[in-house]
Parts: structure tokens; C-alpha cells; sequence
């Protein structure tokens, strides 16, 4: 009885972690492809494929695919030094021991590693950045600095701060935006329950351990609500209203009791 009852509980817990990911990991379109970019936007090609410096390596591996498809006229790299650089650094350096690392900022590595795995090399920088807000301002700055004009923009971020990157363009862009910026999560990680243990379903590079994940799912949903701790407009005002939806609060409050993880607070050395 004790074994059934800790198996429904990894259950539960499984499901609360797919339920953040699912609702952070904010994606606009069922597939990364051009006749589903045309039946949801009309459009065949965006403007700009944005990657973010936060992805675990196989998000740079998807977004590599997405640019040698040929989905976006440009690619930038936006990262300089955060809360997830050293977490980078530490997963090029095991896999390649001569990429050079100590230092670089997130987008540096990842414009090498794509160079070095996939041979591109046209890829806009944005190294000052230190975390998701000043991302977003770097980033439409670039484009501005380089005189590109961009109607259209493709943003993929760690599946845990995805919704919260949409919202601080919304909210940077204004309530009538010329520029349509489109979501995509490049991975959900799936938990799931087998030997008695929770594991993920699927292997991805470098793809965070499930403590340190739950805390950024944890994170994250904090940081969306619209309240005086929060960043929407009646906070820190960030980000425009985000809705959470009462599933997504039940398995916050779940998670947020299973020691799982904990809610990651804001790293003032990356404040801007």
C-alpha cells in the first residue's frame, strides 16, 4: 500500500511539472514548418529567428534546423551573462573540451557551436544582456542598430521562461504591435514515473536536472502573476497581464509543497 501510494504521488507530481511546461513553453504553431507558418500567419518565412542565450544545447540543435530550412531571413543569438551562463559553459565544455568557454558570454558559445556543428556563420550577436528584460530590449535594439525591419520575429526560449519572454515583447512592442512576434518552445521535456522514480521520457542535451527544472518552472510562474510581487503591470510591471490558469495555480501549489524543487528568486548581480 505505501509503494502504490508514493507511485500515485510521483504521478501527481509528473503531471504538475507537464502542466507548467505546457503552459511556460508557449508555442504558436502545432509544427516548425512553412505550410504551418502559412496556415497560421500567412507567411512562409519570418523576418527573424531569435534564439536566447537560457536553452539548454539542443534548443541551439532546433533552431540550427529551423535556420537551415530556411523559416527566417536572419538569425540572432541574444545572450550575454546570467543566471544560466556557467550552466552553458560547463555542457559545451564536456562535449567539446576545445570550445573556448571561460568568459564567453551565452550567445558567443552558441554562434561557435554553430559554426562549428552546422557551418553558420550569418548570425546577428547581442552579448550585453543579462537577463529576460534587457533580452528583449538588446534584441529589438540590434535590429534597429543594423537597420533591419522586422515585421516578423521567431522567439525560442528554455520551455520555462517562453511565456515570459512573449510577454515582455508584448509589453516592450505596445498594444499595437507593427512587429508579430511568434512563440515556440524548441523542446518539452516530459516527466514521467518508471522504477519508482521520476524521470524524463525523453534525453535531451544538456537538459537540466528535474530539481533545478522545477525550480524554474516555480520561478517563472511567480514572476508572470499581475500582483505587487509579481512582474505585471500592478508589480514590477515588466510584462504585460498574463492569465494563469486555476490548473496551472493547483500544480504551482502542488509542486511548490513537494521539495521538489524552490522558488528560484531573482539574481540581483544580473538586475539591469
Amino acid at each position: 500500500m505505501g509503494n502504490q501510494h508514493k507511485s500515485e504521488e510521483l504521478q501527481r507530481y509528473a503531471r504538475a511539472v507537464n502542466e507548467l511546461t505546457d503552459f511556460l513553453g508557449k508555442r504558436d504553431l502545432p509544427l516548425l514548418n512553412k505550410s504551418s507558418l502559412r496556415e497560421s500567419y500567412g507567411i512562409e518565412q519570418v523576418d527573424v529567428l531569435i534564439l536566447f542565450g537560457g536553452v539548454i544545447p539542443f534548443g541551439c540543435d532546433v533552431a540550427a534546423a529551423v535556420w537551415r530550412c530556411g523559416l527566417a531571413r536572419h538569425l540572432m543569438i541574444v545572450g550575454g551573462i546570467g543566471h544560466t551562463t556557467q550552466s552553458l559553459r560547463d555542457k559545451f565544455q564536456a562535449r567539446f573540451p576545445d570550445l573556448a568557454v571561460e568568459g564567453r558570454t551565452e550567445a558567443e558559445m552558441i554562434a561557435d557551436y554553430l559554426a562549428r556543428e552546422y557551418d553558420i556563420h550569418d548570425i546577428l550577436l547581442e552579448t550585453a544582456s543579462t537577463n529576460c528584460g534587457n533580452n528583449v530590449t538588446n534584441a529589438l535594439q540590434v535590429l534597429q542598430d543594423q537597420g533591419i525591419e522586422a515585421r516578423s520575429l521567431l522567439i525560442m526560449q528554455d520551455p520555462s521562461m517562453q511565456r515570459r519572454m512573449a510577454a515582455g515583447f508584448a509589453k516592450a512592442l505596445g498594444a499595437e504591435p507593427a512587429v508579430r512576434v511568434i512563440s515556440y518552445a524548441p523542446y518539452h521535456p516530459e516527466l514521467t514515473v518508471a522504477n519508482g522514480q521520476l524521470q524524463w521520457s525523453r534525453s535531451y542535451w544538456g537538459l537540466w536536472d528535474i530539481p533545478h527544472y522545477v525550480t524554474l518552472l516555480l520561478g517563472d510562474v511567480s514572476r508572470l502573476r499581475d500582483d505587487a510581487a509579481g512582474y505585471g503591470p500592478q508589480g514590477k510591471d515588466f510584462i504585460v497581464h498574463v492569465d494563469i490558469p486555476a490548473e496551472v495555480e493547483e500544480s504551482f501549489k502542488l509542486l511548490s509543497q513537494s521539495g521538489l524543487g524552490e522558488i528560484r528568486e531573482a539574481n540581483e548581480a544580473y538586475r539591469s
